[in-house]
C-alpha cells in the first residue's frame, strides 16, 4: 500500500552515534590513563621509601625526592620527610587527559601519602589516608 523509503534514514542515525560512541571511548581511556598514573605515582614512593629504609642512616631528604622526581614526571608537590626510623612522603600530580588537551584542564588531581618505618629491623611501608 504504502512505499516508504528509508534509504537516509540510517545514515543520519550513524552520523548521530559516531560522536556520542567516540566520546565514551574518550572517556573510558581518561579514566584509564589517571589510574594508571595514580599506580605509578604510588609505585615510585613505596620503591623510593623501601630504599630508604634499607639505607636509613645514610640517606637524606634530598635524595630521595631527586628519586622521586627523576622517576615520575610532572609532580606539582612533593615533601619528603626522613625522622629516625621512618619516612613519610607525600606527592600530588595532575593529570591530563585527551579531553582536558583539547579543552585546556586538568582531569584530576592525584594524591599519594605513604609512610614507611622500621620496627626490629622490618620494613613497614602503609598508605596514609
Amino acid at each position: 500500500m504504502f512505499n516508504l523509503n528509508n534509504k537516509g534514514q540510517s545514515l543520519v542515525m550513524f552520523v548521530l552515534i559516531i560522536p556520542i560512541f567516540l566520546l565514551i571511548i574518550t572517556l573510558i581511556y581518561d579514566v584509564a590513563n589517571a589510574i594508571y598514573e595514580k599506580d605509578r605515582l604510588s609505585n615510585t614512593i613505596w620503591i623510593a621509601i623501601d630504599y630508604g629504609l634499607d639505607n636509613i642512616n645514610d640517606i637524606t631528604k634530598e635524595e630521595l625526592n631527586d628519586m622521586i622526581i627523576s622517576n615520575d614526571d610532572g609532580l606539582n608537590y612533593i615533601d619528603v620527610i626522613v625522622n629516625d626510623n621512618e619516612i613519610i612522603v607525600k606527592a600530588s600530580k595532575k593529570v591530563k587527559g585527551i579531553i582536558g588537551k583539547m579543552f585546556h584542564f586538568e582531569l584530576t588531581t592525584i594524591n599519594c601519602n605513604y609512610k614507611g618505618k622500621l620496627i626490629d629491623d622490618k620494613k613497614e611501608i602503609e598508605r596514609i589516608v
